[in-house]
């Protein structure tokens, strides 16, 4: 990684090399080479460790999964098998997808550095916290929020919550698991969330183009050359459209399999959750643990959220781009027409749509498929229960 970061992401990127996530050196470490390779190993260390500990949850004699009944232990064993397929993906491409991941990160300062530069903004000058905490304020709500959330409800039901080595045992080594699915999700905010306002100052000032031509076609008031003029600002704008589109490549390459499997992960303990609730209250047992489903029911739409924001910018920016007088006064200028219908065909066959290795688009829709398949199944646990609820182990 080359150019400057902001405190925020600077310090969210340390964290994230700490959990493993991140295998690239920050700007201003030493010996980059040396440290690119020393997270390799940590991440690898980490993965060894993790998966070692699913396997002897799966398999020791100790409670950590429900002995109940054969339902119970169903749900419990996989939650573990689908998180450590997470962890499996999230490690192996922290690892081996290095390359696509600093190329969004060198966009990303290429990209913030033209910003500066056409703002008349000195690069040596610094923005402030307050500013920075209100660029990503949409990340750090949805990082801090649902991890507050959390902790809240682990506090609460420790609190209320009877004593029992299964609930012990399963939520000590569990939850840590449940925490770096959670931060790897927020990982993928973080990026969409760059991706996002690249797009929406793209669109500021595609906007502001508009604005000027109209003004100049209505009043007759411009300046010679006028329509070179925006035909060279479109062109840049293009080259940056570019720029951001290639970051969405780098995007989608770095954390193609990672996204997949940690929103199946995460869909999984919503599912089984559900299940294992109406279970628990038809059969009368004293197990409140479902209640931390909570914070996972907003994780997925978080998302999601953070998907279709990207997303949406494209129709806005191509109705910005249309809006651009070509036609009458001092902009008639055929080659400007020519470089818009250029650019509006750039933005059809290289569109923004994020999507996990192309099984499907993550947007709203995605949502309601889920509450549906959720629903669905839960209506088939509910007949089988009364058959499993005598499975006593």
């Amino acid at each position: 990684m080359s150019g400057r970061l902001g405190h925020v992401l600077h310090f969210h990127l340390r964290v994230y090399q700490v959990l493993g996530f991140h295998g690239l050196p920050l700007p201003g470490d030493e010996r980059p080479r040396r440290t690119r390779q020393l997270l390799r190993a940590w991440s690898l260390f980490l993965l060894l460790a993790l998966s070692g500990m699913v396997t002897v949850c799966l398999t020791s004699n100790l409670h950590f999964l429900y002995r109940g009944d054969m339902f119970g232990f169903v749900n419990d064993a996989l939650k573990y098998l689908f998180s450590e397929v997470a962890l499996l993906s999230i490690y192996a491409e922290t690892m081996a997808s290095q390359r696509a991941l600093a190329r969004f990160w060198w966009l990303h300062g290429k990209l913030t550095r033209q910003q500066q530069q056409h703002l008349g903004c000195r690069l040596s000058r610094p923005a402030s916290l307050r500013s920075e905490l209100l660029q990503h304020r949409r990340y750090l709500i949805s990082l801090y929020g649902i991890l507050a959330t959390e902790i809240l409800l682990n506090i609460w039901l420790w609190r209320v919550q009877p004593y029992n080595i299964h609930l012990t045992l399963f939520w000590s080594t569990f939850e840590p698991l449940v925490f770096l699915m959670y931060l790897r999700n927020v990982q993928f905010v973080l990026h969409m969330e760059l991706l996002r306002q690249q797009l929406v100052q793209l669109e500021r000032e595609l906007c502001l183009l508009a604005e000027y031509s109209r003004f100049a076609s209505e009043t007759g008031r411009s300046f010679k050359d006028f329509g070179p003029f925006l035909r060279r600002q479109l062109l840049q704008k293009q080259c940056v459209y570019n720029d951001v589109h290639e970051m969405y490549s780098c995007f989608q390459r770095a954390f193609c399999y990672s996204i997949l499997t940690v929103l199946l992960s995460i869909y999984v303990r919503v599912a089984v959750d559900c299940y294992f609730m109406y279970y628990t209250i038809y059969i009368e047992i004293a197990n409140l643990d479902y209640s931390l489903i909570f914070p996972a029911l907003i994780e997925i739409p978080a998302f999601i959220y953070a998907s279709q924001s990207c997303m949406v910018m494209l129709p806005r920016i191509a109705h910005q781009l249309h809006n651009i007088v070509t036609d009458t006064g001092c902009c008639s200028f055929p080659e400007l027409s020519l470089q818009i219908q250029n650019f509006s065909l750039q933005i059809l066959h290289q569109p923004l749509r994020i999507n996990c290795l192309g099984i499907t688009i993550l947007d709203c829709c995605l949502l309601t498929r889920i509450a549906c398949s959720v629903g669905t199944y839960i209506i088939y646990t509910i007949q089988f229960i009364p058959k499993l609820s005598n499975q006593y182990w």
